[in-house]
């Protein structure tokens, strides 16, 4: 496929723009909010890589303000930045323009969208202030009430300042003159403010968007039904396109840049973030998404500590693995890859493109990232930050194998529901504690003894339900054994995802001042 990564716009979004030879019509595929968007991620890639292959255009994006873009606090960035997406389609040579916005991001196409452009409605919520309600509600559950700090409002996997808040209460549907068709659930209807306007019934929705990353499902299907839609409303002949000017080099302030790099033999998307000030010697970062996540949603925490360890000197890369984000290609059964020996030699051929001396790396995960970054024993870093761990195994999972034992626990038949019932009554906490370690073996002690005793200084970062964990598998012989070596610290107001600001805070501030302590450097 020929994907094209820069920067474009003041401020800048993230883009990757698709581009046939020739194309009979352009896509504007809009990133859904929040959580959303961390789990649609992959799905949305492989939208743009059927459309291709029927020769049509599409640029995928991060808004302003989000993900890898420019930083930018106008509460009308994702409209302003799927109105620039459209305009760098045209730049390129298409004629004919489609919005497609999936869930919450149907709002942000509509309102985008002008009459003469086509609109492809998908999973869409009623209107901006019932999609905020339900959200709001969702993050009471999950954060709790204290999820407001200094006037930001977090949501799941999304930070907003009041007059953004009310920009996107504010989005709804209306009736449109321009091509429109709705995708729905099976039994659903079309958001009512659209008026009459067809709609089609496709399945996989709940299963895309309705669990957590782990166990979503790419609707095939439905993606082609999308991919149908636009086919239609296409041109029959095609017109040549040009690669429009795109930013190599992202200038986040004075001091601070970024640039896309690949690493590795298998090409791993990475962004590279440096200052105009650093030393010679400054310290390599390498920060690990947590699960298969790319950097939106909560993940951009990332991208907020990349920045942040540049200005403090640091020189800061954040990959995504096979199977994440940007990297490897999308199929709609792909096999995830938690904990297996993929991601390993990921981790590795990573280290071996940046040829830097262990003694200068530090390694970040977060999650599944935090296990990873605690394998790196064939030449130990000096630092290894475990944000949020939940996960100490020593046995490498087969691809797939993780997550198809998460979508077994969260989608049980009702004999295994029948089962599970039995055995949590008859079994001892004890025992079945025991149980659930099987695929963790070697606890926390064997997961950290590789690189304290290599000389590795080890840093987690838990939540309550992490440090039970921890405490759980040896943690704290670990501590006895190597205090000098292994550092726990517990936030206990935090959260594992790190949808709570408490936790966002603690993470960025601990990070920071541990790579410091362990790299001093003068900027």
């Amino acid at each position: 496929m020929s994907t094209h990564h820069g920067w474009s716009g003041r401020p800048a979004l993230r883009v990757a723009l698709q581009l046939p030879a020739a194309a009979r019509a352009g896509v504007v595929i809009c990133p859904p909010l929040g959580q959303e968007g961390v789990i649609a991620y992959r799905t949305l890639r492989l939208l743009a890589d059927r459309l291709e292959a029927r020769g049509v255009a599409s640029v995928r994006y991060d808004p302003s303000g989000r993900g890898d873009a420019a930083p930018d606090d106008a509460p009308d960035a994702q409209v302003r930045s799927a109105r620039h997406a459209a305009a760098l389609l045209r730049a390129s040579g298409v004629g004919r323009v489609v919005f497609v916005g999936l869930a919450s991001a149907a709002l942000v196409a509509a309102a985008a969208a002008d009459d003469t452009d086509g609109l492809v409605v998908w999973d869409a919520p009623a209107s901006g202030r019932g999609w905020l309600r339900g959200q709001r509600a969702l993050a009471t559950l999950t954060i709790g009430p204290d999820r407001t700090v200094d006037g930001v409002e977090s949501l799941v996997g999304l930070d907003l300042e009041p007059d953004e808040a009310a920009f996107l209460a504010g989005l709804t549907f209306a009736p449109r003159l321009g091509s429109t068709v709705a995708l729905v659930r099976p039994g659903s209807r079309a958001p009512r403010a659209l008026g009459a306007v067809p709609s089609i019934e496709v399945a996989g929705s709940a299963e895309l968007l309705d669990g957590s990353s782990i166990v979503a499902r790419i609707p095939g299907a439905a993606v082609d039904t999308v991919v149908d839609q636009v086919d239609a409303w296409a041109t029959s002949a095609p017109r040549a396109t040009v690669v429009p000017a795109l930013d190599e080099v992202l200038d986040v302030d004075a001091r601070v840049s970024e640039r896309i790099v690949r690493l590795g033999p298998d090409g791993l998307f990475a962004v590279e973030t440096v200052s105009s000030g650093q030393a010679l010697g400054a310290p390599v970062v390498v920060l690990h998404n947590g699960s298969a996540e790319h950097r939106v949603g909560a993940a951009d925490y990332q991208v907020t500590l990349a920045r942040q360890l540049a200005r403090d000197g640091a020189r800061v890369v954040r990959v995504d693995r096979r199977g994440t984000g940007e990297s490897s290609p999308v199929r709609p059964d792909e096999r995830s890859l938690y904990y297996t020996q993929e991601w390993i030699d990921d981790q590795s051929a990573v280290l071996t493109a940046l040829a830097v001396p262990a003694d200068r790396v530090a390694l970040i995960g977060m999650c599944a990232g935090a296990w990873l970054a605690g394998r790196a024993t064939d030449a130990p870093p000096r630092l290894v930050v475990e944000i949020s761990p939940n996960d100490y195994r020593r046995h490498l999972a087969e691809a797939g194998a993780f997550v198809d034992a998460a979508r077994t626990v969260a989608e049980p038949s009702p004999a295994r529901r029948h089962v599970r019932t039995v055995y949590n009554a008859v079994v001892p906490r004890r025992i079945r504690d025991l149980v659930a370690r099987r695929d963790r073996v070697g606890g926390v002690v064997g997961h950290v003894r590789p690189l304290v005793e290599h000389g590795a200084e080890v840093v987690l970062i838990t939540a309550p339900e992490d440090a039970a964990l921890f405490d759980r598998l040896g943690g704290q012989r670990a501590e006895r054994r190597w205090p000098d070596r292994l550092r726990v610290v517990r936030v206990p107001q935090g959260d594992h995802a790190l949808f709570s600001p408490v936790m966002r805070a603690a993470v960025l501030a601990e990070v920071r001042a541990q790579v410091a302590a362990t790299f001093p450097v003068h900027v």
